[in-house]
């Protein structure tokens, strides 16, 4: 499995190619500043279709380019938090105004309503996902985010999407989610490396102990980088380029690539 994480400043988007070439989107932010965008990458790439696009959290950061990815690549499975529909998105979106990507995302759930025929095989992927429910757990897009585990050739990697304290504790009382958890390698810091997503009960109830954790950010916003050393303490380290690492943030590192080979898993920046 090849795993791509972008810069895309304080939002979120990677891009998985998996060892039977199937392609898999989790979120479709762009970088504003350098105008990357996944709707534009991808085709350059010669990738005109995604077998799945996995969206985290139904905010603008984790969509923005959404409305032109729809029209570069063809889709074929979405998946999100399944307790939110299209209707319930865009009620949520009512007061802070909806952007053109979470619109975009909207109207493909309005589509995107049946259930997928047949078997895919993504080979070194598999994936597990976890949410709290709507309206009777959370009513807040944040603590509605999708969590999704995904497992190759022994490697775990966690993307929380943007999820608070109280959405993990609701999730800790799930068996199946605490066992999940305890084997993450990898875990991608939720919120963008705020505080409000740290949970302490995360690593200290499931035995969570990642090789590193990754910051997908930008400049220092929202108190992002103030959590860095509270993710490294909880971390146990990896070599990178001869030095001992346990965080990463695109911010200072870049795109982030983690490939996974049966009995190993090496990663770089670029």
């Amino acid at each position: 499995m090849d795993l791509r994480i972008f810069d895309v400043e304080h939002g979120q988007c990677s891009y998985i190619v998996t060892s039977t070439n199937r392609h898999v989107l989790i979120d479709a932010g762009h970088n504003a500043t350098t105008n990357w965008r996944p709707s534009t990458y991808l085709p350059r790439l010669g990738t005109t279709h995604l077998d799945q696009l996995i969206i985290s959290n139904f905010d603008e950061d984790h969509a923005s380019d959404l409305h032109n990815l729809v029209r570069s690549v063809s889709i074929g499975t979405l998946t999100k938090n399944p307790s939110v529909s299209a209707g319930d998105l865009r009620n949520l979106k009512e007061l802070g105004g909806i952007g053109n990507g979470i619109s975009a995302l909207a109207d493909m759930m309005a589509r995107y309503t049946t259930s997928v025929r047949g078997t895919i095989d993504y080979g070194d992927f598999k994936a597990s996902y976890f949410w709290n429910k709507y309206p009777w757990d959370f009513e807040d897009e944040n603590n509605l985010s999708l969590v999704t585990i995904i497992e190759s050739n022994g490697y775990k990697i966690c993307f929380p999407g943007d999820m608070k304290v109280a959405g993990w504790e609701q999730l800790l009382k799930r068996d199946a989610f605490r066992h999940a958890m305890a084997g993450v390698n990898i875990l991608i810091a939720s919120h963008h490396g705020r505080r409000n997503g740290c949970s302490e009960r995360v690593f200290s109830e499931t035995g969570l102990f990642p090789f590193f954790t990754v910051i997908s950010d930008s400049g220092k916003e929202y108190a992002t980088q103030e959590t860095v050393a509270w993710y490294r303490a909880r971390c146990r380290g990896f070599n990178l380029d001869g030095k001992t690492r346990r965080v990463l943030t695109t911010r200072r590192d870049g795109r982030i690539r983690i490939q996974t080979v049966p009995g190993a898993c090496y990663v770089s920046v670029f």
